[in-house]
């Protein structure tokens, strides 16, 4: 895909994206975002009974980070991306259903890339505020009840993640002005 950095710039290689079922172009206020969301993969390496989607939010051609949208203040970049992952977690939750690990490890489970390559090299990834959105969700299956619609699933996580997207533009200009990076 050809707005995706160079993969060797990354610790783990990127998700292929290029045949995600969701991918959608969003504008909040002056800020235009690309949405894209897996689909259910269900063979997923090393982790049985599991069920994992991953997803990316581009912003210009960069993995979006809260410093794109102009907030600098770890509190408050901890704060959007408390916002993102428990909004995340509720509707894994409301579709899955899922119970925890036998090893108290939570279900679902959710992951990312780390901090955005050019905000390492630039000296800026001392916090949350350069971590990318490229996030795998892993669902334990054992005593979940998985969605019967994938699709449905999808786009309620879609749904979530424009909530999400608005929740971090308001917050960023109430405490960071209107500085905007790449759009």
């Amino acid at each position: 895909m050809s707005s995706l950095p160079e993969p060797a710039s990354w610790a783990a290689p990127l998700p292929d994206f290029s045949r995600a079922p969701i991918n959608h172009r969003i504008r909040i206020g002056e800020h235009v975002f690309r949405v894209v969301i897996s689909a259910v993969q269900r063979q997923v390496p090393f982790e049985p009974d599991t069920h994992l989607i991953q997803i990316g939010i581009f912003y210009g051609r960069q993995p979006l980070t809260a410093l794109d949208l102009g907030l600098r203040s770890a509190d408050a970049c901890a704060n959007v991306w408390a916002f993102l992952t428990n909004r995340l977690n509720e509707t894994v939750v409301q579709f899955y259903t899922p119970r925890p690990r036998p090893t108290g490890e939570l279900n679902p489970r959710l992951g990312c890339w780390g901090p955005r390559p050019d905000l390492i090299e630039g000296g800026q990834a001392d916090s949350d505020c350069a971590i990318a959105v490229v996030l795998g969700l892993s669902i334990w299956l054992p005593g979940a009840s998985p969605p019967v619609d994938d699709t449905v699933f999808l786009e309620a996580l879609r749904d979530t993640l424009v909530e999400c997207l608005g929740y971090w533009v308001v917050v960023a200009q109430k405490t960071a002005g209107p500085i905007d990076r790449n759009n």
